[in-house]
């Protein structure tokens, strides 16, 4: 008999969440700092306030990368951020 688990994508931190978008951590902190990309709520993990990226804030997150960098060397756009 064969048995088909459907595996849940583990959240991510802010760390790898940045680090699966193909930016730094910096960068990532810069834009929800100035409102550029809302991110998940803050939660509570090992007694640390963690934010915990599902798929669907990655791809959000790949989007608006996409949107500011040009492809090649990865210079920024005229790209202009909405409030």
């Amino acid at each position: 008999m064969c048995y088909i688990y459907h595996v849940m994508a583990k959240p991510r931190n802010t760390q790898q969440a940045a680090k699966a978008a193909g930016i730094s951590t910096m960068t990532l902190q810069r834009w929800l700092a100035t409102g550029k990309v809302r991110g998940p709520k803050l939660g509570i993990r090992n007694g640390r306030a963690v934010r915990l990226w599902s798929k669907a804030d990655l791809a959000k997150l790949r989007k608006l990368k996409q949107a500011i960098y040009c492809k090649g060397r990865g210079r920024k756009k005229g790209y202009k951020w909405k409030k």
